[in-house]
């Protein structure tokens, strides 16, 4: 049952047709985390704000995540993505209020879409990618594979033409443990031990990222476990 006390509304402009809009955000208190796996997906108690992030105009359908939707996009971008907007699946369509897998879905498919058409980086359909992931493993979807690779196949093009750290968070290690931990999910253990000898000899000591770099001991030993058990 819809609780919109756990909600609350914020006052966007699109950044391609200019509409003025409201999106339904979650509140802090609607959630929490009750784990992290070792794919840094995680478990909620609560909603799921993974259902919420991406922002899609109701007016236009362009759409990213709530971060970067009013990001300045250039006159060239915007002529494009007024061209192909009308041929998109969530054109015209309100998808602000409250939302269940299939919406959030269509929605991050939305931001997709609009990330090939403006020549987004690969680090933020990453991010995408990643999300529904997550989300997807958070109900059961048979999906999960199949977005956890997009997610390997745009971190690894972020980690060979963007500079560090990716979007201003993530640093060289984290996003070398990122990669090497979804390897693993996918049960493809040479690619993980690949990435996580990478890491070991890009930064011996892990000065860059202490944490991370734990992350990446930590997966190192269960990958290892794993192999001489076989």
């Amino acid at each position: 049952m819809f609780d919109k006390n756990k909600f609350f509304q914020t006052d966007l402009v699109c950044p391609v047709c200019k509409a003025k809009f409201k999106q339904l955000k979650l509140k802090t208190n609607a959630f929490r985390i009750k784990s992290r796996d070792i794919d840094m997906c995680n478990t909620y108690e609560g909603i799921n704000p993974n259902l919420y992030s991406p922002v899609v105009c109701p007016e236009c359908g362009y759409a990213n995540l709530d971060h970067s939707f009013q990001n300045k996009l250039s006159d060239v971008v915007i002529t494009l993505l007024q061209k192909e907007l009308p041929k998109s699946k969530l054109y015209k369509i309100d998808v602000t209020g409250e939302r269940d897998y299939a919406r959030a879905i269509d929605a991050y498919e939305q931001a997709i879409y609009c990330a090939n058409i403006a020549g987004h980086s690969a680090s933020l359909l990453a991010g995408i990618y990643f999300r529904m992931t997550c989300l997807a493993k958070s109900f059961g979807s048979s999906d999960e594979d199949e977005y956890r690779k997009k997610a390997i196949e745009f971190y690894e093009k972020a980690y060979d033409h963007e500079e560090f750290p990716l979007g201003g968070k993530m640093s060289q290690t984290l996003v070398e443990y990122m990669i090497a931990s979804m390897y693993f999910k996918l049960n493809r253990l040479e690619q993980a031990v690949y990435w996580l000898n990478f890491s070991f000899s890009r930064d011996p000591k892990g000065s860059t990222d202490p944490k991370a770099y734990s992350m990446i001991k930590e997966l190192w030993m269960t990958v290892k476990n794993i192999i001489k058990n076989k």
